[in-house]
């Protein structure tokens, strides 16, 4: 009996599994591609053989989304399935080839979008080995694979967003990014927080979320040190790239057992 081993290996450079990763991977991760409506792109992308033996790849088109808390955490679908889709606008050549030992392979695609375009339409474009194996004597068909995500957005992005829905959860503070705008945003968000004077006392990194148009992701903020009694404010940046930026300031009052409390909410 043949068992299907499915390795999945996505596409951020040197993100692979030990396997794909000796023996072929991507030069791009990603592509992002601003457009206008009735637009033709083309571009290259660059596939290497690092092992010893020649390599036969298919390559393929799916959808795909983010997945809630919008962590990075991906689902991928059929082709010309999601909302989103941009399959219909995606060619690429060829979808099979052999890449000789320590070779390498460039595949050809063109995007042409329709009269209008007025939201971001997302994809990847998977390149996949397949090769039979034996694993503790029975036959294997090991499945390896990896990918480079397409961002094909409007020319005119619209980059709003919102912190809202600030409130408090066994003394951490939390907040609702809401993603109001027509593009995926991925926002990196820090904090700092200052006591009366301007003195920082805590600095922070939440990280990035991947929130698409109209979704929401939650943010938790865990201070990194007590705050002694007083009156803080803390100002909570999430910074969209390309200068766009979603400031909040929040006024924080702690009282002798350490419990803290929210006075009031700034932009």
């Amino acid at each position: 009996m043949i068992a299907r081993l499915l390795l999945l290996v996505f596409c951020t450079a040197g993100i692979f599994s030990t396997q794909a990763h000796a023996q072929f991977f991507l030069e791009q991760a990603k592509e992002t591609l601003q457009v206008s409506g009735g637009e033709h792109k083309n571009g290259t992308l660059l596939i290497h053989n690092t092992s010893s033996e020649s390599e036969n790849i298919r390559v393929y088109w799916e959808d795909f989304e983010y997945k809630p808390p919008y962590d990075g955490t991906k689902s991928f679908l059929p082709a010309g399935t999601a909302p989103g889709s941009a399959s219909q606008w995606v060619t690429f050549s060829p979808q099979t080839f052999s890449i000789p030992p320590f070779g390498q392979q460039n595949i050809e695609y063109s995007v042409t979008t329709p009269s209008q375009i007025q939201e971001g339409h997302y994809g990847v474009l998977f390149f996949e080995r397949s090769i039979n194996a034996s694993l503790n004597h029975e036959e294997v068909n090991l499945v390896t694979r990896i990918g480079c995500l397409f961002f094909i957005e409007p020319m005119k992005r619209d980059k709003k967003a919102v912190l809202q829905d600030i409130g408090m959860k066994t003394n951490k503070i939390t907040a609702s990014f809401v993603n109001q705008g027509n593009v995926v945003l991925i926002p990196h968000t820090t904090y700092y927080v200052m006591q009366e004077g301007g003195l920082v006392l805590n600095r922070g990194d939440i990280g990035k979320r991947y929130v698409p148009p109209q979704a929401s992701a939650l943010l938790e903020i865990s201070l990194k040190q007590k705050l002694k009694q007083g009156r803080y404010t803390m100002v909570v940046n999430a910074d969209l790239d390309e200068g766009d930026v979603v400031v909040k300031e929040i006024g924080l009052a702690v009282d002798g057992s350490g419990q803290i409390t929210i006075e009031n909410v700034q932009d």
